[in-house]
């Protein structure tokens, strides 16, 4: 008997199911389709162990937990790191295996999850199919037979898409069904032919009954065109118009190319981006559509989703738009595409030629990274505006600007760039480096949202100088853009003294938090530190900031100390949040200073630990970054970006050296943290680690925050007073009570 293996309706299916079909059955399995979603479906959304993903993620968990209760022997599902060299995949395409596996309490056999990920590993694909194949009874030349199928049948969809049809009909044609779906509100409505209308967004949201037929309704007033109708290689050329495009994530660079497709060539008279709350990649691409659809005069409605969406007041939206956007008869005048038709390159619209300026330079910051990176302009002679600390006035500045759903960081460092520009800065540095997480769009999304707001200024993106075969060269111009042109003796003695000024503080902050758990007299150290810090600023060579550090340590060491056994808590998440003091709210002096409790904070990330693992390749960084992503991978086999492996793998450690718990922060809407959230949940169970996941943005109130960590130190405490006899301490002597 064939065996059955279940196919979720959602994510990779929309883009990859003639390829899976037709591998399948060439092996001789029995595929299984959920059903399309229902109201059983929202209701079975509730399996997806947290409330932060998309609501794509949450209907992928509900069509898995609906195929397992249909008997199915396996799951296929992808993971679509990496499609192209060039690009990776978002991290919900890369994580969906690990969260379902996780999340549903899968054993390992249950889940076929082949890996795609052509940047790193080219052909790991095939290989992967053909280890599946190699499970299912199939011997190597079956396996290549039945790749070859996938390919054909792949390849017979995108014909139809290119005929105007879209995914689901495109399906339909496959397996011998209508062409068309059949139009359900008016099929006497008659519509202006003449009216064009392009609808973007993610097919396992416009397909999915959380779309509300956007196709079908639209097609009563105009044509419409989608994404998949544009041929791929037209939509990739067009996003790769920006400055790396080309390495935007796979899928969104398809949509994105397509709108700009469409828009440039004056192909369509409206255009509507329906997109998921909280959807990542989306809020990174809007916004270049809407410019651009802004310059070519063409209306531009942005649409979100989720499971909550009515379906009257998403439709009243829709009506209204097309009511007060007019309809426009016949097509625009047809305009080239490239950099005549306006192209949007490292600076989206026109400036003057450059002229000779005195630089005056700014930058966002990061914890007290800003230290480092003054040091550096000041050996080269560069003036450098102090960068502003993040407070709520630039959170407002920031927040006025981003797109709604963009990641607290960027909002904060955009708030950051309004007002060093504000205070006379004429150039802003900003780090790069595009990869899974959203981080390396930033300075181009801010550069394209400030100059809307008509500022003048130049953006340098500072991206990784290793490998240095291959980035040294770029990494050279940009440091001699930001200095002047400075001799690069004078730029490496910057660096190296930025190094040391950044190590001793991030040195200092481990003792620190230390010391706060053991001290006799509360606020000491911290008053020590104020100082050390401004020393460190002020210090002109490498033997003194490695004097004021010794000096910083024989202070700490004087201090009398408790006799006690404070509670240990690791914090991890992503790097911004975990380091930035006002995004978190002093989380690590709040912990650390509560009346009657002693808490020792203890976490590894900090950005001398990121410089040596990632620019010096230190073997101590390397082989603790290697045990990290070896405790992560039986849970999480494959990175998703930012720190989000690492904090997986961070809390499968934590429980092994004995912390007493473990705090996650993460910006709302954090991509890569969202799917090791959604990992550690039910993970921090199986362990039986008290686990506390705290998502954070510009509208977390103090009080419902510090209510939520005194409520964990409080199970944290009654834990420790369950321990066994000689486990320590008595909880009375240890807490002070």
């Amino acid at each position: 008997m064939a065996c059955r293996i279940g196919i979720p309706r959602g994510l990779a299916y929309y883009y990859f199911f003639p390829f899976i079909e037709g591998f399948l059955k060439a092996l001789g399995a029995e595929v299984v389709v959920s059903p399309p979603s229902d109201g059983k479906t929202l209701q079975d959304m509730v399996h997806c162990p947290t409330d932060e993903p998309c609501v794509s993620v949450k209907l992928y968990f509900a069509h898995a937990k609906r195929l397992l209760d249909m008997g199915v022997d396996y799951l296929f599902i992808p993971v679509l790191s990496s499609v192209d060299k060039s690009n990776y995949c978002c991290p919900k395409l890369i994580g969906a295996a690990a969260m379902i596996k996780n999340g549903l309490g899968l054993e390992d056999g249950q889940v076929l999850a082949p890996e795609w990920n052509e940047r790193e590993r080219p052909g790991l694909w095939e290989a992967s199919l053909k280890e599946i194949a190699a499970r299912l009874g199939a011997d190597e030349e079956r396996a290549a037979l039945a790749i070859q199928a996938g390919k054909e049948k792949q390849a017979a969809y995108h014909l139809l898409t290119r005929q105007h049809l879209t995914v689901p009909e495109a399906y339909q044609k496959l397996a011998g069904h209508s062409r068309r779906s059949k139009r359900r509100f008016d099929p006497l409505a008659e519509y202006n032919r003449e009216e064009v209308i392009g609808v973007l967004g993610h097919p396992y949201i416009l397909y999915d009954m959380v779309g509300h037929n956007v196709v079908d309704r639209l097609r009563e007033y105009g044509q419409v065109v989608t994404y998949e109708m544009v041929p791929e290689e037209e939509a990739l050329r067009e996003a790769a118009s920006l400055i790396e495009g080309e390495r935007l994530w796979f899928f969104e660079a398809r949509l994105l190319g397509a709108g700009l497709y469409l828009l440039r060539h004056g192909l369509v008279n409206k255009l509507v981006m329906v997109e998921a709350f909280s959807c990542g990649p989306a809020s990174v691409i809007e916004s270049f559509l809407e410019a651009e659809a802004e310059k070519r005069g063409v209306p531009f409605l942005l649409l979100t989703v989720d499971e909550h969406t009515g379906e009257a007041g998403f439709v009243t939206r829709l009506e209204a738009f097309l009511d007060t956007s007019g309809a426009k008869r016949g097509k625009q005048e047809q305009q080239p595409a490239g950099p005549a038709a306006g192209a949007m390159g490292a600076t989206p619209y026109p400036v003057p030629p450059p002229r000779r300026v005195e630089l005056k330079v700014g930058a966002p910051g990061m914890g007290l990274l800003d230290i480092a990176l003054e040091t550096v302009m000041a050996e080269c002679g560069i003036e450098m505006l102090p960068t502003p600390p993040v407070s709520k006035t630039v959170v407002e500045l920031g927040k006025e600007l981003a797109p709604e759903f963009i990641c607290y960081p960027m909002v904060t460092t955009l708030g950051q760039m309004r007002a060093l520009l504000e205070a006379g800065a004429n150039t802003i540095i900003m780090v790069g480096g595009k990869g899974r997480c959203r981080l390396g769009w930033y300075a181009q999304l801010q550069e394209l949202l400030l100059k809307r707001r008509g500022r003048e200024f130049q953006m340098i993106i500072v991206d990784s100088p290793v490998p240095l075969r291959t980035n040294w060269g770029s990494f050279r111009e940009t440091l001699r853009r930001a200095t002047g042109n400075a001799p690069l003796w004078r730029i490496a003695k910057g660096l190296y003294l930025g190094y040391h000024k950044m190590a001793a503080l991030d040195r200092g902050e481990v003792w620190l938090r230390r010391k706060r758990a053991y001290e006799q007299d509360r606020g000491g150290a911290d008053k020590a530190w104020r100082r050390f810090v401004r020393h460190i600023r002020a210090a002109d060579g490498v033997g003194q900031v490695k004097k004021i550090l010794a000096d910083f340590r024989e202070e700490l060491q004087a201090m009398p100390e408790e006799d006690c056994r404070p509670l240990r808590v690791k914090i991890v998440g992503e790097i911004y949040t975990v380091l930035e003091s006002f995004v978190n709210q002093e989380i690590e002096h709040f912990l650390a200073s509560r009346p009657g409790l002693r808490v020792e904070v203890v976490r590894d990330l900090s950005a001398s630990q990121w410089f040596d693992l990632h620019v010096l390749h230190k073997k101590a960084a390397r082989e603790h970054h290697q045990r990290v992503i070896g405790a992560a991978e039986p849970y999480l086999p494959v990175s998703v970006g930012g720190h989000g492996q690492e904090s997986v793998g961070e809390l499968v450690l934590a429980r092994e050296e004995g912390f007493d718990g473990v705090i996650h922060l993460l910006p709302f809407t954090c991509m890569p943290e969202t799917v090791a959230q959604n990992i550690m949940v039910p993970l921090s169970q199986k362990l039986d680690i008290p686990f506390l996941s705290l998502i954070i943005n510009e509208q977390t109130g103090t009080a419902g925050w510090e209510t939520r960590l005194e409520a964990f130190l409080e199970v944290l405490v009654e834990r420790r007073a369950k321990e066994p006899a000689g486990g320590g301490e008595p909880v009375g002597l240890l807490f002070g009570y």
